[in-house]
């Protein structure tokens, strides 16, 4: 009876150790696959994949909980950089994307060419077989990027600057439009065109000539 009653206190402790280890590796999944859906979404947020509207901007909330469920699941996996419709111009950019990077550049200093984020967009996964996550430590230049964008919660402050940008074109275009200058829409510009109106925001002292490039064919 001693014998068996020693077996079943083993059987016992065997079962509740391989649980706990158990319940110790699914944790551990789940807040792997919880830290792969967190990049995911910080990295979307980054290049305006998901909208304004779809994403609250509140630096003091927490970054998981104000993410509604719909908004979790389609942006929380891997997603190919596709630029809504009325965003994409003549030139084949993401005139949204195109500006954040200028706005990165003045405020930082730090340069991150627009095709850097379509080269990494371009891969789901890295040459080794895992998957492609910009703080994986492979992408130095779109970590910092993704985290100077989502730690500041920049969505307002890129309305703002938007806004600043489309004033000084349209104040450029009254002052010249009798030696020729013709307005287009904003988001149609050239990348040529956005960089020189991005250079005159940050630099009050910039020389601003949107009449050559517009005669240079931009």
């Amino acid at each position: 009876m001693i014998f068996g009653a020693f077996l079943l206190l083993v059987g016992i402790l065997f079962v509740g150790f391989r649980t706990h280890d158990q319940r110790q590796e699914e944790a551990r999944i789940e807040e792997e696959q919880r830290a792969i859906a967190e990049s995911y979404l910080r990295l979307h947020y980054s290049v305006f994949m998901i909208q304004f509207h779809e994403f609250p901007d509140n630096p003091d909330a927490s970054h998981w909980g104000e993410i509604t469920g719909v908004v979790e699941e389609r942006y929380s996996v891997y997603q190919p950089f596709r630029p809504a419709t009325l965003r994409s111009n003549d030139y084949s950019i993401d005139w949204w994307t195109y500006l954040a990077l200028k706005m990165y550049y003045h405020r930082t200093g730090v340069y991150l060419s627009y095709e850097k984020i379509l080269d990494y967009f371009s891969e789901e996964f890295e040459s080794d077989g895992s998957l492609r996550l910009y703080n994986n430590g492979k992408h130095s230049e779109m970590e910092a990027y993704v985290t100077w964008m989502w730690e500041g919660r920049r969505y307002e402050e890129f309305r703002e600057y938007q806004d600043n940008l489309e004033k000084i074109y349209t104040a450029y275009f009254f002052e010249h439009r009798n030696e020729g200058f013709y307005s287009q829409s904003f988001h149609r510009l050239s990348p040529q065109m956005f960089d020189a109106l991005a250079r005159a925001e940050a630099d009050p002292d910039y020389e601003l000539d949107l009449t050559i490039l517009q005669e240079q064919g931009y």
